[in-house]
């Protein structure tokens, strides 16, 4: 499995976040780090981390995790997006992003 993006929201991160991305880092690939609170306005940040998780996930819609009660994106659970050998991809969110790096 490799890791191809981790979208994030480094403002208010879940606790396991830090840990994701301490597991990252160990990590050979190029990986993709979208943090919704290092973009320019939060607004662009969300588009971009969004727009990530929508390629990462190809057909179908972003699970409800991602959204915050007044329905905008809330990634500061963190998506993982991986892809097996045969290209499938996959989307992690929350505290299965570590599970899925062990």
């Amino acid at each position: 499995m490799r890791v191809l993006s981790y979208v994030y929201d480094a403002a208010d991160p879940a606790d396991h976040v830090e840990q994701v991305l301490d597991q990252l880092a160990e990590r050979e690939e190029d990986i993709e780090y979208v943090d919704i609170d290092a973009a320019e306005t939060r607004a662009d940040g969300r588009r971009t981390a969004m727009l990530t998780v929508k390629n990462g996930v190809g057909i179908g819609t972003p699970p409800d995790e991602l959204y915050g009660d007044d329905g905008q994106p809330d990634l500061t659970v963190g998506a993982l997006i991986t892809e097996k050998a045969t290209g499938r991809r996959s989307l992690h969110v929350g505290p299965a992003a570590l599970e899925a790096l062990e």
